[in-house]
């Protein structure tokens, strides 16, 4: 069986569509904190839900495993499960960044603890 990562056009692809969802999600997050736009955590849920799969066909499993967390967080702000402070937001602009160096391929240090915190997020 072929790989798929083999495929130009499709990584071409993926490339152009994980650029454009993480810019749509950096532009959703910086606007959290300024208006109470109840359809901005739904966005970013879906906007982290296509990432998460489409990065998890092409074996990014790094960005796959921020993005999967990424989408239950987003999920849990659009239930209203915590509030949207500084803090949340520091830590998912703070996500979305790693999510840019795991599509450029660079070095993120601290991975594992970073995606812990995120992974416990919010903490009960």
């Amino acid at each position: 069986m072929p790989d798929i990562t083999d495929n130009q056009e499709l990584m071409d692809a993926f490339y152009q569509e994980a650029q454009a969802l993480i810019d749509e999600m950096r532009k959703d997050v910086s606007t959290l904190g300024e208006a109470r736009v109840p359809t901005i955590p739904h966005r970013l849920f879906r906007y982290a839900h296509t990432l998460k799969t489409s990065s998890g066909i092409v074996a990014f499993d790094d960005l796959h495993e921020v993005v999967q967390a990424l989408a239950k967080t987003f999920k849990a702000a659009e239930d209203e499960k915590f509030s949207i402070n500084a803090d949340a937001i520091a830590l998912l602009s703070d996500s979305i960044e790693v999510c840019q160096k795991l599509l450029n391929k660079e070095e993120v240090v601290g991975y594992k603890e970073f995606l812990a915190r995120l992974n416990n997020f919010p903490e009960p």
